[in-house]
């Protein structure tokens, strides 16, 4: 029986906890919208996974070849940089979404915090698939981003 699925999801789930049942922190203006916040957040998530996990690429001690980030997999394995940051864009996902909720229901919630987290780990994961395309060299035949479901014609 494979754990990894139920570690990585019990983080996610403790994320989610954390971001729906915590508390407000000080209120920092950056001087921007939401809006404009949330797209600098995802694009720096983007460049961000793109820059870090290119400098992983070249790196001698990673693995010679990468599998296609999963759920089942062993998120801390050195060589295997993808896998970490497919589970922390999950991980900050969740906890924008499960703060996002509480500032639904308590109206007193500031949005900045939780737009910040959820814009962030989506541009995580939207980094992550870009780096399964911008370094296609480095990933497993045969393997495919989400199990059996191929992006595109690989």
């Amino acid at each position: 029986m494979n754990a990894w699925p139920f570690i990585r999801g019990g983080l996610v789930a403790a994320s989610f906890l954390g971001g729906a049942l915590g508390t407000d922190r000080r209120y920092v203006d950056f001087g921007y919208g939401l809006l404009e916040m949330a797209a600098a957040v995802f694009v720096f998530g983007i460049v961000g996974m793109l820059f870090v996990v290119g400098i992983q690429a070249f790196n001698p001690r990673s693995d010679v070849e990468w599998s296609y980030p999963s759920w089942t997999s062993n998120p801390f394995k050195l060589g295997q940089p993808l896998q970490f940051f497919h589970l922390c864009g999950y991980f900050f996902l969740a906890a924008g979404v499960g703060a996002l909720l509480r500032a639904f229901f308590v109206h007193a919630t500031l949005l900045v915090e939780p737009v910040a987290f959820a814009s962030w780990g989506a541009g995580i994961l939207a980094g992550v698939w870009c780096c399964t395309r911008a370094f296609r060299r480095k990933m497993a035949r045969g393997g495919h981003f989400r199990g059996n479901r191929p992006y595109g014609n690989t």
